[in-house]
């Protein structure tokens, strides 16, 4: 089901194509703006005309790697607030601690499903600090979770 949301941007940011556009077009089919970057330079020039709300960054890419360019994000105060999400093939601990180390908000082992990319956005983007939103997103959740999944006492 596709909700209706403010406009959201998600810079992705990996060396395989064909993998940018499968996340992508699932984020895109949820109503996310998904602007895509096949490298870390290319992501540092997509970031020098914008600040988008979320940015997925690869671990493994040739010349500068995720860790990297988080590293640098990490440190400009107007990316403070943006949620970071790595993404990598390698979901060992230290991989896992070196990202949140660097200031990941999250830390996404390759393969995921789509049900997880899109979970995992919905919820770094959610407003946090508004019971009205709270509130909305249960109502929504709730519609398209049956009743049964809900309610305990529907099963007795």
């Amino acid at each position: 089901m596709k909700t209706e949301r403010k406009a959201t941007t998600v810079l992705l940011v990996d060396d395989e194509r064909a993998y940018r556009q499968a996340v992508s077009d699932v984020l895109n089919s949820q109503g996310y703006t998904v602007v895509q970057a096949g490298s870390a330079a290319e992501a540092l020039q997509v970031l020098n005309i914008m600040t988008p709300e979320l940015i997925m960054l690869d671990v493994m890419m040739p010349e500068v790697d995720g860790l990297t360019l988080l590293r640098q994000l990490s440190v400009e105060p107007r990316f403070l607030s943006v949620p970071i999400v790595m993404a990598s093939a390698s979901a060992q601990a230290a991989d896992r601690w070196s990202a949140w180390e660097r200031g990941a908000s999250a830390y996404l082992a390759k393969p995921f499903t789509f049900d997880e990319v899109t979970s995992l956005v919905d919820y770094l983007l959610a407003p946090s600090d508004s019971a009205e939103a709270s509130a909305e997103a249960s109502t929504e959740a709730s519609a398209e979770v049956p009743f049964e999944m809900l309610h305990p006492t529907a099963l007795m």
